[in-house]
């Protein structure tokens, strides 16, 4: 019986600093691949795509709120688009981040030259200093000129909490989960012995 709790308290232990040791790139897709949801569809553009922001976390820890259309405050983001449909895929396309309300079409934060995206999935991250209405625009090519396909519309600031996904637990929630409850087992297992002993 020691010898099944002290495996579980390593095997939860290595959880938490395998989470920590990702690169920030792997921890986003981890995240990601726990919030799928459909929430964040967009269908209004020539093609579907799901959307999510994640807000950078302090310290080594990953991203683990996403977020769909609002994003309580500024700062460092992870953004994330799915190709949903698969002949999208296929055809290059530019990214633009503009923030809204600065003239005709908005003042311009990035932009990404136009490229295909075989694997269906986009992934950058942006560092947003002024709380305002953005879009994420995804352009493709149309007659000779760059045409917005997508527009995905993100509201920064105002607060809120993590509106994205509902309260769905992220990898690092149940990371650590499982490091306190392994080291709960552990602690409970070693006091146990120790009554017998005495």
């Amino acid at each position: 019986m020691k010898r099944i709790f002290g495996c579980a308290a390593g095997l939860a232990l290595a959880a938490l600093v395998a989470m920590v040791a990702l690169p920030a790139h792997a921890q986003l897709m981890l995240a990601h691949e726990g919030h799928h949801s459909g929430d964040c569809a967009i269908k209004s553009g020539a093609f579907p795509v799901a959307f999510s922001a994640y807000e950078k976390p302090k310290g080594d820890l990953p991203p683990t709120h996403a977020y769909c259309d609002h994003v309580p405050e500024t700062g460092e983001l992870y953004f994330t688009v799915d190709l949903t449909d698969l002949d999208s895929r296929e055809i290059p396309i530019a990214l633009r981040l503009v923030m809204e309300g600065h003239g005709e079409g908005g003042h311009e934060i990035m932009s990404v030259p136009a490229k295909p995206y075989p694997s269906g999935s986009i992934t950058f991250s942006v560092n947003l200093e002024e709380l305002g209405q953005y879009a994420l625009l995804l352009e493709t090519e149309k007659a000779g000129k760059m045409t917005t396909a997508v527009r995905i519309p993100i509201h920064v600031g105002g607060g809120g909490g993590h509106d994205g996904h509902g309260s769905g637990f992220g990898m690092t929630e149940i990371a650590l989960l499982l490091g306190i409850g392994g080291a709960a087992a552990f602690f409970l297992l070693r006091r146990r012995t120790s009554a017998k002993m005495s």
